[in-house]
């Protein structure tokens, strides 16, 4: 089973990622479940952007915690499972709470083997890695924890913080950094930088996704680059990067 946790400064393009891997990996006949970690519930939009999915926190507060699973969990017509976890009320709670909660309820209705899933990809709100948004890492929920930057400084100041929270769990069972997604921005010199960061963590580059127009316009017509451009080089490049985390990542375990 493949299970990452994608993580990134704000803005990176996390979302974008995830859901564009999640939909080549369902085109090659894996069952992938997307888990949105993020009280802004957009994780998932290009998915269901004519049905709107109710995150699961909200529909708790409404029905209470015994939510049928047929109700948390949305398939979408690309076959792709979707759950967004939301946040609580505005000012009250903790997200990262909340983050917990949901995949508590995913554990304990037995999600995972009920749908039949064998890629979990969780998309974690921007660079916060204490508590709750620390949730994917731990308990055995991902085994790989995979850091998006470009080569600006606060996105590598940004991935520095997480790979050093991922070396302070190293131990306790928790993912493990699976490597870098470098998002191009293409300015001079950019290339060098995240390698030499990459070499700085001891880790590798698993892929470079060029974020260009067609990255945006997709965006904005809450499409994916899959769909929308299939043709497209950068198309190519989700899809080559969904082969290198199944190839990569499917078959390891991480067990402290």
């Amino acid at each position: 089973m493949l299970k990452i946790a994608f993580y990134g400064k704000g803005g990176i393009g996390k979302s974008t990622t995830a859901s564009n891997v999640a939909y080549a990996l369902a085109k090659e006949g894996h069952t992938v479940l997307q888990i949105g970690c993020d009280p802004k519930a957009d994780s998932t939009l290009a998915f269901h952007r004519d049905r709107p999915l109710t995150p699961l926190l909200h529909a708790m507060r409404q029905k209470g915690p015994a939510i049928p699973l047929e109700e948390a969990v949305m398939q979408t017509p690309s076959g792709v499972y979707c759950v967004e976890a939301g946040g609580p009320m505005p000012g009250l709670g903790c997200a990262g709470r909340g983050i917990g909660m949901v995949l508590e309820y995913l554990d304990k209705n037995q999600a995972i083997t009920k749908l039949g899933i064998d890629c979990v990809l969780y998309d974690v709100l921007g660079d916060v890695v204490c508590g709750g948004f620390s949730m994917p890492m731990r308990k055995g929920y991902a085994n790989e924890v995979v850091i998006l930057t470009s080569g600006e400084a606060m996105s590598l100041y940004a991935a520095k913080n997480i790979a050093e929270a991922i070396h302070n769990f190293a131990g306790r069972g928790y993912a493990r950094l699976g490597g870098l997604i470098h998002i191009e921005r293409g300015f001079d010199g950019e290339e060098e930088a995240v390698r030499a960061f990459a070499q700085s963590l001891t880790t590798r580059i698993l892929a470079c996704i060029h974020h260009n127009s067609l990255v945006n316009e997709a965006a904005r017509n809450a499409s994916l680059v899959l769909e929308a451009y299939p043709e497209s080089t950068t198309a190519q490049e989700y899809t080559l990067l969904a082969k290198t985390l199944w190839q990569t990542f499917a078959h390891t375990t991480h067990n402290g």
